[in-house]
Order: structure tokens, then sequence, then C-alpha cells
């Protein structure tokens, strides 16, 4: 009989695996039926890793400061999904929060239409203040926020014209040194694999990457820009079908994110395309998965821990500060350089 994993608990419970290891390692920031309900399944399932009773350190058993509520929004689902950069994300905030001694409230708001009630949920759950990963968030989604009356902070996105403090990932700075990497390779011709669902992140990364082509005089006013859906899968069906289409690619590939630079890996191995011989690629987040594929894929990491810190002290500075003027916190980036460019 298979192993049971995460993934199997979380599909029969309609829940995000970052939950139910939220309720397996008995951590803050899901309900006691939720955690039931996980721990039942688990057993159910003969669940192999062993269910231990949360043994908090020295620190932890200091005076427990209040709760912070921490929204995950998904408007699309196809970016926001159980990935390990989101997962790790959130992991990230739960740490800085406990941290400072503050329980955390995780919740899940999986539409626009669900706000408003999402909204009146928080409102009576006694919060220190919110946090909300609003990689999908819009402008006008965030103004419905406005009515909370409490400290918020939004992770992941910075929102123009928003009142609210944002943490966000230095996007073009990412891109520039992804784009600087593969000039320094020897590619003059770099394409990029770009999402076909909008949100802020993928188009400051794009913006990043039109400033280095204008910089340095690239691409010559060709258009190398491929839509492709954000999953592995869904990049991986587009990329293969721009192949039998036999559309030239360049050199070089810069994608959004991982998973798209792994979905147009995945298609490149399926098509004979060699990588890095015949097309480099570079993704985005730097995933645990980018090392484990053959070959390792080059990617800009991003510090989840840094992220998380950031946005939770800066809600609790806000909760001390309510007049002081709005905040836009940027968190730099790195390349990890693997095996997926090739020098030419």
């Amino acid at each position: 009989m298979a192993t049971a994993t995460l993934k199997d608990i979380a599909r029969k419970l309609n829940l995000s695996t970052a939950t139910v290891s939220l309720a397996l390692n008995q951590r803050p920031g899901v309900s006691e039926q939720t955690r039931e309900d996980v721990l039942a399944v688990a057993r159910e399932l003969n669940y192999n890793v062993k269910i231990s009773g949360y043994k908090p350190s020295r620190r932890r058993t200091q005076k427990n400061l209040g709760m912070i509520g921490f929204l995950v929004y998904k408007r699309y689902g196809k970016i926001i999904t159980d990935s390990e950069f989101f997962t790790a994300l959130i992991s990230a905030v739960e740490r800085a929060a406990r941290a400072q001694n503050y329980t955390l409230l995780l919740t899940y708001c999986m539409s626009e239409e669900n706000i408003s009630d999402t909204i009146k949920l928080l409102k009576g759950s006694n919060l220190t203040g919110l946090l909300i990963l609003g990689t999908e968030l819009f402008e006008e989604d965030a103004e419905l926020f406005y009515e909370m009356n409490l400290p918020v902070v939004i992770l992941d996105c910075d929102l123009l014209g928003c009142k609210f403090d944002t943490v966000t990932i230095h996007n073009e700075d990412g891109i520039w040194r992804g784009m600087k990497y593969f000039y320094e390779s020897g590619h003059r011709e770099i394409g990029y694999l770009h999402s076909s669902f909008s949100i802020r992140n993928f188009e400051q990364r794009h913006r990043g990457y039109e400033s280095f082509l204008n910089k340095f005089n690239l691409n010559k006013g060709e258009q190398k820009i491929f839509m492709v859906e954000p999953t592995l899968e869904g990049t991986c069906a587009d990329i293969c079908e721009l192949v039998r289409q036999n559309i030239e690619f360049p050199s070089a590939l810069i994608a959004d994110n991982d998973l798209i630079a792994l979905g147009a890996m995945r298609a490149f191995a399926q098509c004979g395309i060699k990588v890095p011989d015949e097309i480099s690629v570079i993704g985005f987040d730097d995933i645990p998965l980018a090392a484990l594929i053959e070959p390792q894929l080059t990617s800009i990491n991003v510090s989840c821990d840094a992220l998380g810190e950031s946005a939770v002290n800066q809600l609790l500075w806000r909760k001390d500060n309510p007049e002081s003027v709005s905040r836009k916190i940027s968190i730099g980036t790195e390349l990890n350089i693997r095996s997926s460019v090739k020098f030419i």
C-alpha cells in the first residue's frame, strides 16, 4: 500500500498542504475543528509521520500578546498554490509571529466574491492586526479592507495608491540579476516566459526585463515574449504547442517564476531540445525543486524568512504608529547559479 502524503490528506479535506502541516505539527493558525479533522484523516490514511504535541521553547512560554490574522487571498488560484514557495512563505510568517509571542490565525479567501464575508469573519476574531498575502490582490480588492479599523500590512504585492503598508520582493532587481548573468554568459537574444494571468509581481518583473533590453540595446525591437499558463503543466503544454508551430526561440529564456521555467524545461525535454546546450533558462523564486531536476535550474532567490519577518515587524510597528505615513518595504534578491545556463 502506498504511503500517504500531506497532499492526500489535503485533497480529502479540501485544504491546503500548509494548513495540514500546521495541524499535524500542532502549530497555531488553524481552528481546533480543522486540527481534529486533519488528525482523524491522518490516522485513517495511516500517515506515517508521528503526530506529536507542540512543545514550546522557553521563549514561547512567555505571555501571549495577541493574535495576528494572516489572510491568503486567491483571485485566480493559478499563482498562489500549494507550491514550495508559498508554503515556505506562510511558515516564515508563522515563525516570525511566534517569535514576537503572537498567535497566527490563518484564513483563506478563494475569490473576490468572498471578500466581504471574510472581512466580517475577521472583524469578529479580536485581532491585533492583519497580514494579507496579496500576490493575487488588485487595488480595488484592497480598498474593501479599509473598513477593518486595525493595522493592515499587505505582503508580496506593491499596490499603487494603496494606503496600507506593503512588504514586497524587489522584482525588477531580481530580473536584472538574471539578465545580467545571461549577458555576461554571452547571450544577446533573450526571451521572456510571461504568465497569461496578470499580477503586480509579474508586471514588475516584465518591466525589469524590458528596461534591461533597452539599456543594452538587445533584441533589436523583435518580440520575444511567450505567454504561458503559470503552472508547470500549463507551461509545458503551451511550450510544446509553440514547438509544434515551429516557433524560433532565442538562445536564452527568463521566466516569471520557477514553475513556468520548470514547465518550459519539461516541454523542451519532451521535444528533444536540450537545456542548456540549445536553450538556457533562468527562473524566479528559487524553490527547492529547482535544485532537484537535471539540469539544475539557475534561479533568482527570494528570502521567505526576510519577507515574513519584515511583514510581522512592520505590522507591529504600525500598531504603535497608526498615524505615520505608509511604508513600502522592498526585499532584495540573489541569483543562485546552477547548470541551466550555457556560456557562449
